[in-house]
């Protein structure tokens, strides 16, 4: 973006560590919607991105009020209620501002009348402005000056989003050569309660511990992606961190099914393991037998077999609702007769991937989750029009439906489908055999 004063082309500067995401939707979405597509579109909208996109909450409609955005000059005057005087200028809130080392005034120091200067620090008027704008365009408005940094760092303006932090961002590098961790200051005053950390190891862990004002209590929600955390790591971060109470762990293959067991508290209620080599069904057992308040499970693991699945208990029947199985190669139909009979009251159900479950394992689902609102049955190649019918007779309440590379889904399987009243939701990308209209 061009300076105003000097014309120089500088890309807009984010705070360091500023990165904070959305956990991402099934299926990436609307509801309402029937989707079809080439494999070209599916990459589109499902793949996630390299680079941590930086999303906000979604947000009531305000008809009373102007939409700004940083590409659009404002006026705060109007935005209070009263006429601009005759001749003043826009206060324009575009992200050269923003640019840590420009030449701009601080906007107390703005031209124009003593009211208008007032008006552009006005705390009532920026806490009913700020909302309109993004996370991304919020961590560059928080430059501006200490005012605005002022009312944009109340964790209002937060809520719903997660800090992405990577190993390498967690340290400053000293002039002689040591590392000095990072201040997390600003993430404690903003109140964030979940953190997703990439590529960290124990040690990594045990100091964002100490350095984060809120690790003892505040923190609800924890993810590790691609890290070197081993069992000792996990035993320590659940016990120091004990507010914890969602947890998911990605692509960490240096823990084990004892660290599981020695490691998981009764308190946390989510749970998402995937892309874990160690994990299988003892980590299933240790899961259910530690985990007694579990409400959601989403497990992606290549050696879980049939067996594990009935390792949950009465207890679990009961609070668990969500349970994702996704890519588990080895469950069978035999798997799916344990789950029903473990978890009656399922109302979101995944299957994606489980290339081994027939039309006979759904016709299990169908006819004992009855309280079934999501079912996604993507991937599953050995499902047939004889599925659908079983769905469209027993799961009453059932609201979104995936079918993705479900390649033997014809026309006349669709036609159950259009009696289901409650269905809001049906997925059929590279479904080959589903006609175009």
């Amino acid at each position: 973006m061009s300076n105003p004063r000097n014309g120089d082309t500088k890309p807009p500067c984010l705070p360091r560590n500023g990165l904070v995401k959305i956990p991402t939707q099934p299926n990436g979405l609307g509801s309402a919607s029937i989707t079809k597509g080439t494999p070209a579109v599916k990459n589109r909208l499902c793949q996630p991105s390299s680079v941590p996109a930086i999303l906000s909450p979604a947000l009531a409609p305000r008809s009373d009020l102007p939409i700004p955005s940083l590409a659009s000059p404002l006026s705060l005057a109007a935005l209070a209620g009263v006429s601009s005087p005759p001749g003043t200028s826009l206060v324009a809130l575009n992200s050269s501002e923003a640019t840590p080392g420009s030449e701009h005034p601080s906007p107390e120091r703005l031209p124009g009348s003593p009211s208008e200067r007032q008006l552009v620090v006005d705390e009532k008027i920026l806490n009913r402005l700020f909302w309109y704008f993004s996370a991304c365009e919020k961590c560059v408005l928080a430059q501006v000056c200490k005012a605005w940094r002022r009312v944009l760092y109340q964790p209002k303006f937060w809520v719903g989003l997660t800090p992405v932090l990577h190993t390498k961002e967690l340290y400053n590098v000293l002039p002689g050569g040591e590392k000095e961790f990072v201040s997390l200051q600003g993430f404690a005053v903003r109140g964030f309660d979940g953190f997703c950390l990439v590529g960290v190891s124990d040690l990594d862990i045990c100091e964002f511990i100490d350095n984060y004002p809120l690790s003892k209590k505040g923190v609800k929600s924890m993810s590790l992606k691609r890290s070197t955390i081993t069992d000792a790591g996990l035993e320590v971060m659940l016990e120091q961190m004990q507010g914890v109470v969602r947890l998911e762990l990605s692509g960490c293959n240096d823990f084990t099914e004892a660290g599981l067991w020695s490691s998981l508290n009764a308190r946390i209620t989510a749970l998402s393991v995937s892309d874990c080599i160690n994990v299988a069904d003892d980590a299933i057992a240790a899961i259910s037998q530690l985990l007694p308040n579990l409400a959601e499970l989403n497990l992606q693991a290549y050696h879980v077999t049939d067996t594990a699945l009935a390792y949950f208990t009465a207890k679990q029947g009961y609070t668990t609702h969500t349970l994702r199985l996704n890519s588990c190669w080895e469950i069978t139909n035999h798997g799916v007769v344990n789950m029903v009979h473990s978890l009656p009251n399922l109302s979101v159900l995944s299957l994606s991937g489980c290339s081994k479950v027939t039309d006979d394992g759904v016709e299990l689902v169908a006819e004992n989750l009855r309280k079934l609102r999501s079912l996604d049955l993507s991937w599953c190649p050995r499902i047939t029009d004889m599925a659908l019918e079983y769905i469209a007779c027993d799961l009453h309440k059932l609201e979104e439906l995936v079918l993705d590379r479900c390649v033997r889904i014809t026309d006349t399987g669709l036609s159950y489908l259009s009696t289901m009243s409650s269905l809001r939701s049906l997925y059929l990308r590279w479904c080959c055999q589903v006609g175009e209209n």
